[in-house]
């Protein structure tokens, strides 16, 4: 396995609209290679998810997996989740707003708001349908992952930009601190 770059802000297959994964090549050894790839690389950059564009490849796949991390400390144990030509149905109108940060937009973190729940359709690695609901946490990253997708970052979803800041200022600013008992 290896090791891929990310992609940043500013070059064009970040803004481009992914194609789907055909069957015949998602049974390709070296498109589950690449998948491979990508949860390898999602897991060593302390990332919670990983969008295809995201390391120059424009094809419609995100893999997402969470625990605890120096990035994410209290994200929620999330199983590993491969997921290919994915769709998002909304399915409440209620929003959540919450820090987000994007692998591809180093060291900035700025609230985002999202739906609360969604229904996602799509596929998993060996093309086997696959249909859930999520909530709260999972149903934003996969609201930010198949944003990737779309060729939007979670820049095109704020709202008030002064929150965006930068990681060594949000952890300074941003993050409550424990009170300290005298």
């Amino acid at each position: 396995m290896a090791l891929l770059e990310i992609a940043k802000l500013g070059n064009p297959i970040l803004r481009k609209i992914a194609e789907p994964i055909a069957v015949e090549e998602c049974r390709d050894p070296a498109f589950q290679l690449f998948l491979d790839d990508m949860i390898e690389t999602m897991q060593k950059r302390d990332g919670v998810g990983l969008a295809a564009p995201q390391v120059f490849r424009s094809k419609q796949a995100i893999v997402i997996h969470s625990g605890s991390s120096s990035r994410y400390p209290d994200a929620p144990d999330v199983s590993l989740l491969v997921l290919l030509n994915p769709r998002l149905t909304f399915l409440s109108e209620e929003k959540v707003e919450g820090w987000e940060g994007c692998l591809s937009l180093d060291n900035l973190r700025g609230k985002v708001p999202r739906s609360l729940r969604v229904t996602v359709d799509g596929f998993n690695r060996s093309m086997e349908p696959m249909s859930f609901e999520a909530e709260g946490f999972l149903s934003v990253v996969l609201q930010h992952e198949i944003d990737h997708l779309q060729g939007k970052v979670f820049l095109d979803r704020m709202e008030d930009f002064s929150t965006l800041t930068h990681l060594a200022e949000f952890e300074r600013y941003w993050i409550p601190q424990p009170t300290e008992v005298v």
